[in-house]
């Protein structure tokens, strides 16, 4: 028998089995903003351009055909490899893997001076989470609204999709589903980042995408929850 997991508001985290169908798309990608596979070797850079991205906190490399980021205990602050956009309904697409980093993550800034914090989406050996976030420095503000516990090997290459589309956010790694609801993802994106805590993360093959709602998951207004097609 099929079952139909209606999406919570604020959040919701669900593991599909394996007997069920795939679960299709929220978004469809429109116009790609960029594409960097990080296959060009770059020197240990810190708050400078590397690929096309900029390092702003740590120290990034690109070797070996990925981009690694090393967490800097001067810094007292995770690494973080970012790139400014302009973009309302959007999809991140990238590879990972976490090496003996702690945790890894994929955040999204605002448009609002000087670039609030907006969501994450955190990757551990253990866990996979998503934060609806506010704020800046020390005034950041984040709070966890969806968390899914397995096991995330550590020398393995992952696959990361996430869709952001009006207040619907999910985020897909590899055949793990975890998504939730916050009215504050649907406010305009100025900035994506790539965020370590540790050392030894590697990323590659990382996409931006402006997005379009597929029609027959979600109202063009990306403010009600899913709905099946008729």
């Amino acid at each position: 028998m099929n079952l139909l997991f209606p999406l919570i508001t604020l959040s919701l985290a669900f593991h599909p089995l394996s007997a069920k169908p795939p679960v299709a798309p929220i978004a469809e990608p429109t116009t790609l903003i960029i594409a960097t596979p990080f296959d060009q070797p770059a020197p240990p850079t810190r708050k400078g351009p590397i690929n096309g991205w900029q390092a702003g906190i740590g120290e990034w490399t690109v070797k070996d055909g990925a981009l690694h980021g090393t967490e800097l205990e001067s810094d007292h602050h995770h690494s973080s490899c970012t790139y400014r956009l302009d973009a309302t309904h959007l999809i991140i697409t990238a590879q990972f893997r976490l090496g003996t980093a702690t945790q890894i993550a994929f955040g999204c800034r605002d448009t609002i001076a000087p670039n609030n914090h907006l969501a994450r989406t955190y990757i551990t050996p253990d866990a996979i989470w998503i934060t609806h976030m506010s704020g800046i420095s020390k005034t950041t503000k984040s709070t966890k609204i969806a968390e899914l516990k397995t096991p995330i090997d550590r020398d393995t290459w992952h696959t990361l999709t996430i869709e952001i589309i009006g207040d619907h956010y999910r985020a897909t790694i590899d055949k793990h589903i975890i998504e939730a609801t916050y009215p504050r993802f649907k406010d305009p994106k100025g900035i994506v980042a790539l965020i370590n805590k540790g050392q030894g993360a590697q990323f590659k093959t990382v996409t931006l995408s402006h997005a379009q709602p597929k029609p027959t998951t979600r109202n063009p207004q990306g403010t009600g929850p899913s709905t099946p097609a008729k």
